[in-house]
């Protein structure tokens, strides 16, 4: 039996739509919860490695950055409860699709920042939407929080509360 080549590129289109459907049914409050475990994922990941990296010797070093990376998404992101005020508020629809596709390409522009650059240049010449993705990392970086701060004031059904 013969499979097709794996394609990059529907994985990538794939993970940022799972994204965007989550930010639309998560609402704000899940939204806050998943891009601040996106951040503490990154700092984990390129700060941490290498103090855990002994601890490990089973894994190689980028998977040890990797497993930082996606422990406290899938900790805090995903798996994590409700608590606190807030929770019902569920925000725009669109606006949370938005930011919610936008968490996802930070996921995966940091997942790609952390491979070697031999790795890097195999994927980016696979893959169109990964090349993007690790250009435009530090906008993702950066302007994350801020869209969602902003996209935050619409469709706030309490006002005040962003």
């Amino acid at each position: 039996m013969h499979f097709p080549a794996f394609s990059p590129n529907i994985l990538i289109m794939t993970i940022l739509l799972v994204a965007g459907v989550y930010g639309a049914i998560g609402g704000k409050h899940r939204l806050r919860i998943f891009i601040l475990s996106i951040y503490v994922g990154i700092v984990l990941a390129e700060q941490m490695g290498s103090l855990v990296r002994p601890y490990v010797k089973m894994l190689g070093a980028d998977q040890v950055s990797w497993l930082l990376l996606g422990l406290p998404i899938l900790v805090f992101g995903f798996l994590g409860r409700h608590h606190g005020a807030g929770h019902g508020e569920k925000g725009s629809v669109i606006a949370n699709t938005l930011v919610g596709m936008l968490a996802g390409a930070l996921i995966l522009s940091s997942a790609l920042h952390l491979l070697p650059v031999s790795e890097l240049e195999t994927i980016d010449g696979a893959s169109y939407f990964a090349m993007l993705l690790r250009q435009y990392h530090l906008w993702l970086l950066g302007l994350l929080p801020v869209l969602a701060l902003i996209f935050g004031w619409f469709g706030s059904k309490h006002k005040g509360h962003a």
